[in-house]
């Protein structure tokens, strides 16, 4: 991934190793121009706080611009009623707005790597996603008005070899302890599912993983190229129905993600593509639900989002 040495990046940055060694690879790359952003989530105490002095400290010593705040991630997620995991990703989401609005920039570097990607690809395919997706390497998330584009450099490193160069360079980090708890679905999946893979089946399961998306990723280019020769809008960006039941039943279901895709439906699973193909059967529903409050409605031979 190539990044721009003139573009001004937010780096969201917690203290630990991974987003330390994203720091240091940056650096090492002459990519200076950045504004380290670290959202306390108050869940660890002390250790929560020993974090943020450790990139205050760190701030100072690069003589970077810091942005850190706080956020009681436990009260908002028993406010909300959501789980933890969400309500940090949707608290770190609000932060990283607030740091983009404060320093003029909306460009974010996140520090996931490569055994972070297979375990978000598994993760994702049990929960019923339509293909074995990872993060991309770079995205743009809607938050209301404003946007945040993210960027996932050290996608194809591994987490190995980031261990091994703070190691030999004797670059100081954070330890998270909670990352060895297996409170949360992706600690268990790292810390149990995967080894136990590994013993299984006697190979190292990420490679697998990974290969699996890049291949899901060239049968998607494949189908785009096939729908780009399809007059599938109407100018007011509806699905003509008839133009789509022309579709294969396989490249039916790849517009319908597609248009709810680059609608912002967020969490779409396989669940929602299956029902979204029974709208275009006219003796079935005339709408359904999808995540966010927000409905998929057929109307004169239409396909449209509505509230």
């Amino acid at each position: 991934m190539k990044l721009d040495h003139n573009q001004k990046y937010l780096l969201g940055i917690s203290g630990g190793r991974d987003s330390v060694f994203l720091l240091h690879w940056l650096f090492e790359r002459d990519i200076k121009n950045l504004v380290l952003c670290h959202l306390n989530h108050g869940l660890r105490g002390d250790e929560s706080d020993g974090d943020a002095d450790f990139v205050a400290k760190l701030a100072e010593e690069l003589a970077l611009p810091a942005v850190i705040d706080r956020i009681d991630v436990a009260a908002l997620a028993a406010e909300q009623k959501i789980s933890l995991e969400t309500a940090a990703r949707d608290a770190r989401h609000l932060f990283f707005i607030r740091c983009a609005q404060e320093h003029h920039t909306n460009h974010v570097l996140l520090a996931h790597h490569a055994d972070d990607q297979s375990e978000t690809i598994l993760f994702r395919l049990l929960r019923g996603a339509a293909g074995a997706k990872g993060m991309a390497a770079s995205q743009t998330i809607h938050l209301g008005p404003d946007h945040l584009i993210l960027h996932r450099p050290l996608l194809e490193i591994r987490r190995a070899q980031i261990t091994n160069h703070l190691q030999e360079n004797k670059i100081a980090f954070r330890e998270d302890s909670t990352n060895a708890e297996p409170f949360a679905t992706r600690n268990r999946i790292r810390n149990e599912v995967f080894p136990l893979l590994d013993h299984v089946m006697s190979r190292d399961p990420v490679e697998p993983l990974l290969r699996a998306t890049r291949r899901t990723a060239d049968l998607e280019a494949i189908a785009s190229d096939a729908l780009a020769e399809k007059n599938l809008l109407d100018p007011q960006g509806r699905i003509h129905l008839p133009t789509l039941r022309t579709l294969s039943e396989p490249l039916q279901r790849f517009a319908l993600h597609q248009f709810l895709k680059d609608h912002h439906i967020r969490d779409l699973a396989e669940e929602h593509i299956t029902a979204a193909a029974s709208l275009l059967d006219t003796d079935g529903p005339p709408a359904i639900n999808l995540p966010g409050g927000l409905r998929l409605r057929r109307k004169e031979s239409r396909l449209f989002i509505s509230k």
